[in-house]
């Protein structure tokens, strides 16, 4: 315990800076969701500081930890050289911040969303002098609006010997954040709610599993009115499983018959779409072009129409619904 306590005290963790300052344009012009997430915000300035000296006089260490203190964006990594990181939240939509950690002779390697321990060598001549690198990234849509977010506290450095803490910590913080955004996008002119009527179906019609109706729903649409130069994507949800990706519309629970899905399709085509994440994120899985807007208050119009599908080979009448979500993506 004696020598525990004395390791503890001799290691002593000093903050080099009060903060990291990573540049922001001061104004960015853009679509709003055509920045693919997980790449550096366009015009950023990544900045790395000195955030931790530590003193060799009486002090053994074999590794560093670092904390990450912000809000992790789920389902957003980061990479470079250094490997993967996870991103926090800046406090401005769409934009976030990667950390990544070495020691002064070091490429060092990306931070995770949890505790990170860094080796380093037991002894050295000259202390051990630590880095701290951020990194702006994309999260996803990024609206028109004017964002300032004050200085914040982004990760604590401690040192390890042995898997024991022996040092106090340090703590790195992020500098104050401001940028005003003027997304180009759409707004929804009609259709924003519709209640889709199906024909009534004669089960006998559809003879084997994957047999789809003859007859479809009355053709139903979503407008748009959109600024110039926005090319508009969608993706269908289906929101009874949002995981579903097929091209199968899931029956809502109230649904008395069994049996039976329903396709989505374009207008005038007879190739159902499949289904996504509610999502707006550039690629977002089975997304699909609509249109671009040729001039600023251009109207691009969604039609579509609606069939059903044998799912299995007994067909249980009764009633039956279903819900579907449409999420657009201006890139």
């Amino acid at each position: 315990m004696i020598l525990s306590e004395s390791a503890f005290a001799a290691c002593t963790v000093i903050s080099r800076t009060n903060m990291i300052s990573p540049q922001l344009p001061a104004t960015i012009s853009t679509i709003r969701d055509s920045l693919a997430p997980g790449i550096q915000f366009p015009s950023s300035t990544a900045t790395s500081e000195y955030v931790a000296d530590i003193s060799k006089d009486g002090c053994q260490i074999d590794a560093i930890r670092v904390t990450p203190i912000g809000r992790v964006v789920p389902g957003v990594t980061y990479r470079d050289a250094r490997g993967p990181a996870a991103v926090f939240e800046t406090g401005i939509p769409g934009i976030g911040y990667a950390l990544a950690v070495g020691r002064i002779e070091q490429s060092g390697q990306g931070i995770g969303a949890e505790p990170t321990k860094i080796p380093t060598a037991q002894t050295t001549t000259n202390g051990w002098l630590f880095w701290e690198l951020v990194t702006l990234v994309v999260t996803g849509s990024i609206p028109t609006g004017t964002y300032r977010v004050p200085l914040q506290n982004i990760s604590t450095i401690d040192a390890m010997l042995n898997g024991a803490v022996v040092s106090a910590q340090s703590t790195a913080k992020l500098a104050p954040l401001s940028i005003t955004v003027t997304a180009k996008a759409c707004t929804i002119t009609s259709g924003a709610a519709n209640t889709v009527v199906m024909p009534q179906l004669v089960t006998y019609s559809l003879k084997a599993v994957g047999d789809v109706s003859a007859t479809k729903s009355a053709p139903f649409s979503l407008g748009l009115k959109c600024d110039a130069g926005v090319s508009v994507y969608a993706t269908v949800t289906d929101a009874t499983n949002p995981a579903n990706t097929s091209n199968i519309l899931s029956l809502a629970k109230n649904s008395t018959a069994a049996g039976l899905g329903i396709q989505i399709m374009k207008k005038g085509t007879t190739i159902p779409l499949n289904f996504g994440p509610d999502s707006a994120a550039k690629g977002n899985k089975n997304q699909w072009l609509v249109g671009t807007s040729a001039a600023s208050g251009s109207v691009i119009s969604v039609p579509f129409e609606a069939r059903y599908i044998k799912t299995e080979e007994t067909i249980k009448p009764g009633t039956m619904s279903a819900l579907s979500t449409i999420t657009f993506s201006y890139q």
